[in-house]
Parts: C-alpha cells; structure tokens; sequence
C-alpha cells in the first residue's frame, strides 16, 4: 500500500511537470510556427515585389496605361500571387485578378498608406473584389522627388495558415513523441526509486515499530544505498543503546523487586514516582498506590509524612524509627528520608527507604532477656552454693548432721549449674547446625522412640507415670536420630515433670505419618498450660512455674532446645493446650 501511494505520488508529479512543460513549448512553437512563416511570406511577398518593380519601364513620371500594359506583360505567370499596381492618388493601373476598371480606389488601404509613408507597407485582411482573406505587402517605386506608383504583392491567407497548420502538426506529432517516451522513462525511473524508497519507509517504519533487529535491504540506487547503510548503522547503535537501557532498567527493576528493603521515590509534590513490592508490603499498600499517586493519600502515617517533610528542609538524610500497627500486630520500621538529586544536582524529589526492624529488636530483647535469665539462673544456685561454703566454714562442719545437709544442698545447685551450662552449650552447639547439612540417615522413627523412652524411664518410674509409645510400622524418617531422640527426651521428661496431677499419670507418645511430614505427638494429662503462656513457651529461661520448674530440676532451657532440634530439621514443634485438659507437644519433621 505505501509503495503504491508513494509511487502515484512520485509519478504524478512527474506527468503533471512533463504535461506542463510539453504545453508551455507546444504552444511556444504554434506561437513562434505562426509568426515565422507570416514572416517568410513576407519576405516572399516583398523580393517579389521587388521584382516586379524592376519590370516597370524606366522613367520619372507617373506610370501610365501603356507602361502598365507593358508592366503586366512582362510579369507574366504569377503563380498565385496577386499584383496590383497603384498610382500615387490611389487609381488602381493594373490587376492580375481582378478589372481595374472596376476596383475603386486604393488610397484608404492599410499596406498603401504605410508603403506610401514608409516605403513598404503590409496587412492581413479580407478583399472583396477575390471574396477572402488576403495577405497584402505594398512596396513604394520612388522617382526624382516623387512617387511613381505602388506595387501590391498578395497571396491568400489560406496558404500561409495551410502551411503553418501542416509545420504544427508536424511538431505535435513529435511533442505527442517525446511527451509518450518522457512519460515511459519516467514511469521506469519512478519504478526503480519509489521500489527502494518505499523498503526505505517500510523499514524505518518497522525498527520505529520496534522490531530493532530489522535491517534495511540495500538498494541499486547509489545514493539510496548509501542512506539504507547509514539507517542501518544507526539502527545497529540504536538497538545497542536500547538494549542496554532495558538491561540496565530491568537489572534496577529485578534489584528493586529483591530487595527486603522497600524503596520509594517521590517527587516535590509527594506523587510517587517510583515504589517496589518490599514497600508495599512493609507500608501495606494495594495496587492502587500507583505512579502518580499522593503518598498521603496511599498512607495516612503522620510520622512518615513529617519525615519526608524534615528531609525537604534538611541538606543531610533524615532518619527515624516508626512502630505502624497492622493487622499481623506491630512492625516497627527505620525509615530514612534523602534528596533525589538529578545530574546537575538540582531536587527533584525524595527517596525513602524503609527497613523492618521488627526482628531486630525483637532479637535485641530476647538477647537482652537472655542475658538477664542467664545471669539469674547462675546468681542462685553460685549464691546458694556460696552460701552453704561460708556456713560449713562458720562452723556447721562440726554438726555432722548440718554439714551433712549442707553438702546435699551444695551438690544439688551444682548439679543444677551443670545442667544450665550443658544446655546452653547444647543450645550453641545447635545455633551452629542452623543453615548447615545435617548427617542424615534414613531411620527407623520406632528406633529413636524406643530409646528415648529408655532414657526417660527411670525417672518415670520414680514419679509412677505410665509412658505409652504407638509408632505406625515401617515408619521411617531421613533425620539425624541423636538430636530428634534428644528432643523427644526433653519433651517426654516434660511431660513427666509437668503432666501429671498428683501421683501418678500417664504421658503417650505416638508416630504417625502424615503427608510429607512425619508427626510425633507427646500427651500429658496434667494441669495444663494457661493461654497467656502457650506462646512463649520455647522461649529460653522461659517458666510457667518458676518456682516449681527450679524444684524439679528444670533449666528454661530443654523446649528451646527441642525448637532449634526442629528447625535445623526444617520442621516444627507446637504446643496445643486447655487449662486443666493437659497438653500435646507436637514435633513435625520432613519424612
């Protein structure tokens, strides 16, 4: 459709300029044709005038009858031409055409009154005496101071206007020639351009479309083909540059979109520029908060608008720690505010990033909390076993029975010591596993809980509580079994410090597949744990009972253990419980 377009475009044009120019020099030459063979009758007219003047008798007077007589016979045959003789009052001698006798005078005709004046005279007009249009040529014969008579020399208008139209003819055949063969050539030559011109459109139209692997094909044309190459070399450093932008932006696009940081652009107006899925999230914000929306309309947060406010009147980046409540509970996020400088350093904007510090400062209290209970739980028995040392050296030696006591009580916070230190030396040998391959092995799940409950038997027995254990056969797990059966000793000897009323009690323990996972139930029948506890309790140094847990030997520490145990499993552990309904501790890990 272009290449047809542009081609009648093209080749009209020429045929409009070609039928202009043929028209201007057909009716240049019809012009020129009828006034050079006007003026070549003339001259005919005139040399015959000439002639035939010589004819005439010499002499100075007047030419009368006799001499005209002998004029006309002398002239003889005049091959279609008309000769008048004509004296000077006007009386017409002789015609070879006409009477003269008969003829009125001449006096009044146009080519006698300036031949007369000028010595030659001319007019084109109608005769009555032949009943057509003539044309006429007059020539003066002079004599001594006087004028002898007027030759008129006249041919029919018809043969000068014949042979004119017969020379025109002529020169529209060849006009009508050379308008055709210009029209041919110039029909080729628009074929041979406007075919490469319109590739050129084409191709142009194709790499503005975006198809910038699309090359101009080379055209015969020289200075076409020399355009075609130079499109495609800047096409070639077009695409190059166009690629390189669409890296470099999908590069920025992809480390936005990964960053845990959220990241938002605004400018003078707070319109959000630009914001990735971390900010979304972290702000809790739709989709609709799109480029181009008001950040305060997206986010009713005053801390976070007198933020970026700050940060306008500020030259240094601003930076502040805002808690936001959500529906997941509180987030406490670090927001820092900065110019968005262009290249020549002048504001366009503000760019806000945003870290969540929720976990941070979680971990900063549970540190802070670990540190405490740590100190704590080794102040009271190093007190305690302090203590009794003084009073044996006080003087408590010499009562055997004291001393005796004494030294129970010294044992049993040691031992007390022991356990808080082999714990925590668990609980780090663990925080190493964490992120690390684990020896695995595909394990009977029914071996690690026969040897748990082993472990876990004697003390059982002392506090009269029943373990029942029920595996699912030909259970097996990929696990490591040291640290999965020292998870289910902590857990099963926490049933049986925990779980049970009185003397006496029951604590089961069942393995069952389940989906991808294998699940290990541990069920107490005890008193139960309040709902105020249930989430804290794998929580180091954490305690339902503090008092009781210390009388039973406890260390705060064993269900954080079981926690870890699970996650560097890739598992789980939780707890289900009602206040006087006991409690199950259930430890789910990959099968």
């Amino acid at each position: 459709m272009i290449r047809k377009t542009l081609f009648w475009q093209f080749f009209g044009v020429h045929v409009l300029l070609l039928i202009a120019a043929v028209g201007f020099v057909a009716f240049y030459m019809w012009q020129s044709s009828r006034t050079t063979y006007r003026r070549q009758w003339l001259r005919e007219l005139e040399m015959q005038a000439r002639l035939a003047a010589a004819l005439l008798p010499d002499g100075d007077g007047a030419v009368d009858g006799a001499a005209a007589e002998r004029f006309f016979g002398r002239l003889g045959e005049t091959d279609g031409h008309r000769f008048t003789l004509i004296l000077p009052d006007g009386r017409v001698l002789g015609d070879t055409r006409a009477e003269a006798s008969q003829m009125e005078s001449h006096a009044d005709r146009p080519e006698v009154i300036e031949a007369t004046a000028k010595g030659c005279g001319m007019s084109q007009r109608y005769s009555y005496s032949l009943g057509q249009s003539m044309l006429y040529l007059a020539q003066r014969i002079p004599a001594e101071g006087a004028l002898r008579a007027v030759i008129r020399v006249a041919v029919p208008a018809q043969i000068v206007t014949r042979e004119t139209q017969a020379a025109q003819q002529v020169m529209g055949v060849l006009l009508a020639v050379v308008l055709v063969t210009a029209l041919i050539l110039s029909y080729g030559a628009a074929r041979r351009v406007i075919g490469p011109v319109a590739d050129l459109q084409l191709g142009l139209v194709r790499i503005g479309g975006g198809e910038l692997e699309y090359r101009l094909p080379i055209p015969s044309v020289p200075h076409l083909a020399e355009l075609a190459r130079s499109i495609n070399q800047t096409a070639d450093r077009l695409q190059k540059h166009i690629y390189a932008l669409n890296h470099e932006r999908t590069l920025r696009t992809l480390i936005l979109a990964n960053m845990t940081r959220g990241v938002i652009a605004i400018d003078p107006r707070h319109a959000v520029l630009d914001l990735n899925e971390s900010a979304r999230h972290l702000l809790g914000l739709t989709h609709a908060a799109a480029a181009g929306t008001l950040i305060g309309d997206a986010l009713r947060e005053p801390e976070l608008l007198s933020l970026i406010d700050d940060s306008e009147r500020s030259e240094e980046p601003v930076e502040r720690e805002v808690i936001m409540a959500g529906g997941a509970g509180e987030r406490r996020l670090n927001m820092r505010a900065t110019a968005l400088n262009d290249a020549g350093g002048q504001r366009i904007g503000t760019l806000l990033v945003l870290s969540d510090v929720t976990l941070l400062r979680h971990l900063e209290t549970v540190r802070q909390d670990f540190v405490a209970n740590v100190s704590h739980e080794l102040r009271t028995p190093v007190t305690s076993v302090k203590g009794f040392a003084e009073a044996l050296l006080d003087g408590a030696l010499k009562d055997p029975e004291k001393a005796e006591r004494f030294v129970q009580i010294i044992m049993r916070q040691a031992n007390q010591l022991e356990s808080i230190i082999r714990d925590l030396l668990e609980l780090s040998r663990l925080d190493e596993h964490t992120g690390q391959a684990l020896d695995r092995q595909e394990t009977p799940v029914s071996e690690i809980l026969k040897h748990a409950v082993e472990l876990c038997q004697t003390r059982a027995d002392e506090r009269g509580v029943v373990l029942a254990v029920t595996c699912e056969s030909g259970l097996t797990a990929r696990v490591h079994a040291g640290l999965v059966e020292q998870a289910l000793v902590n857990l099963i000897d926490n049933g049986i410090k925990y779980g049970v009323n009185g003397g006496g009690g029951r604590v089961e323990i069942e393995a069952a597949l389940e989906g991808p996972t294998v699940r290990i139930a541990v069920r107490d029948y005890g008193p139960g744990i309040e709902p105020q506890h249930v989430g804290r309790l794998f929580e180091r140094f954490y305690r339902v009972d503090k008092g009781r847990s210390r009388e039973l030997g406890g260390t705060g520490l064993g269900l954080a253990i079981v926690k870890h145990i699970a996650l560097i499993h890739g598992g789980t552990v939780a707890v289900a419980s009602e206040p006087g309904k006991g409690a199950v501790f259930t430890l789910r890990l990959p099968a």
